[in-house]
């Protein structure tokens, strides 16, 4: 008995070291998922988080975007051929992308800014031009013009490529720049007219219901990732129809409610907003929140559109957006000189107005040239209109127009028969004149004695 005596003094104390071990262990073990938890936001949810992005976009500053959105409309048939012919019958193009790149300051209230350069790819034919907005004047300036636009369809508007590289400038009125000073202004469905009609209060209402609604539901959380400099929270999400729907229904009883006085506000409706969800197709969409700052810094989205239920035809649309530099300095000045638009305009159809007189003369040209080759033919005692091509007056008219801006002087001329085509100078296809009587516009010059067909 002596002899155990110890030993059973000791274990108690043993015990003890093992407890506080496994103590230590737990406590290092739910440390540990703290911090895992702070970190990747297991205990925050998407609701909760685009409602503070909202909030947190709606009171920013500034900002800097870059948008880029596709539209791949290949499925489309109609569609297709009608941009097709729209442009020239050299071009085809099945997708539009269009970049928005820029930055807004509204920190003064009383003169918001913003600029953008915005460009379109579609296909062959590209376009770019850069926007201002500030001092309630609107600046824009043409920064790429390809000559398929002058081309394709300058039959439609005039022809803006000498204006390349010069800034013009629109004055605005408040009502034109209303909304510029809040980014959130074009995802609410109700007209900005309508929200001149309404109270402050009832502003703020309205806002409540958007900022609180439930447009969107996550699929899946996955790890933090850094965008732009800002851990951001990484989720990926749906469309959550049936809150879309409430928030839409909701919308309109209140609109009614406080405009049953109005008729513009008593009118409001938001069926067509609800009925265009049964056309959105395959949605699937990835969104990252900052975690400090809860700010929107990046958003990716895709879905397809069907036009017709009736037909297996799509629009395929994918969106990404980068949102940086929230309430951070923006400078945004007015360029150095500009043009009215009012002068724009009144030079550029001026210059359509010229265009449009040239090609009249190169057609009257081209007509006249028919009555010399008969006058050709019968002074021949062959009676042939060969020779014609290199005879004193086709090659007085043919100076006529080409000093006109006809191109691509096309004469071919036979015993029996003649053909004579030219490019006009701004109007897509050429002009053709021949011995059957054809007096007509065609998609490519002569290659033989007869016009070809349009």
């Amino acid at each position: 008995m002596e002899n155990n005596e110890p030993i059973l003094s000791q274990q108690p104390i043993k015990n003890k070291k093992i407890f506080f071990v496994i103590l230590v262990l737990i406590l290092l073990v739910l440390a540990s998922g703290g911090a895992y938890a702070y970190y990747s936001g297991v205990f925050v949810t998407l609701p909760s988080l685009t409602s503070e992005a909202i909030d947190g976009a709606k009171v920013a500053t500034s900002a800097t975007y870059d948008t880029t959105i596709s539209i791949d409309f290949s499925e489309i048939k109609s569609m297709t051929s009608s941009v097709s012919s729209l442009l020239s019958p050299s071009l085809s193009a099945n997708k539009i992308i269009v970049t928005t790149k820029g930055s807004y300051d509204v920190s003064d209230k009383n003169n918001p800014k913003s600029s953008s350069v915005i460009s379109v790819d579609l296909g062959a034919l590209s376009l770019e031009a850069e926007i201002r907005a500030l001092d309630k004047t609107l600046y824009a300036e043409i920064t790429k013009v390809p000559d398929a636009f002058s081309v394709g369809i300058s039959m439609f508007v005039p022809n803006f490529s000498s204006y390349v590289n010069k800034w013009f400038s629109f004055p605005l009125t408040s009502q034109s720049g209303q909304g510029m000073n809040n980014p959130l202004a074009s995802l609410s469905p109700i007209d900005t007219s309508l929200t001149d009609k309404i109270t402050g209060e009832q502003k703020d209402y309205l806002y409540k219901m958007f900022r609180d609604a439930h447009f969107i539901k996550a699929v899946k959380k996955l790890s933090p990732e850094i965008i732009t400099g800002e851990l951001s929270y990484h989720f990926t999400f749906d469309l959550d129809r049936a809150g879309i729907s409430s928030y839409l229904q909701s919308l309109q009883d209140y609109v009614k409610t406080i405009g049953k006085d109005n008729s513009s506000l008593s009118a409001f409706d938001t069926t067509s907003f609800d009925k265009s969800l049964d056309q959105v197709k395959n949605f699937t969409g990835e969104i990252w929140i900052g975690r400090s700052d809860k700010l929107l810094h990046k958003v990716v989205v895709n879905f397809a559109v069907q036009p017709d239920v009736t037909k297996n035809e799509n629009v395929k649309i994918s969106i990404v957006g980068i949102m940086s530099g929230w309430n951070q300095p923006v400078s945004i000045v007015a360029p150095d000189e500009s043009i009215p638009f009012a002068d724009l305009m009144s030079s550029a159809f001026n210059q359509k107005t010229q265009e449009n007189g040239k090609e009249a003369t190169i057609k009257a040209d081209l007509s006249n040239l028919r009555a010399q080759a008969e006058l050709f033919y019968d002074s021949n005692n062959f009676n042939t209109y060969s020779g014609f091509c290199t005879s004193k007056e086709l090659k007085t008219a043919r100076k006529n127009i080409e000093d006109n801006g006809g191109t691509g002087f096309v004469c071919k001329d036979g015993t029996t028969k003649y053909a004579i085509g030219v490019k006009l100078p701004s109007t897509p296809g050429y002009w053709c004149v021949d011995s059957t009587g054809v007096s007509n516009a065609t998609t490519t010059l002569p290659i033989s004695t007869v016009c070809p067909v349009k």
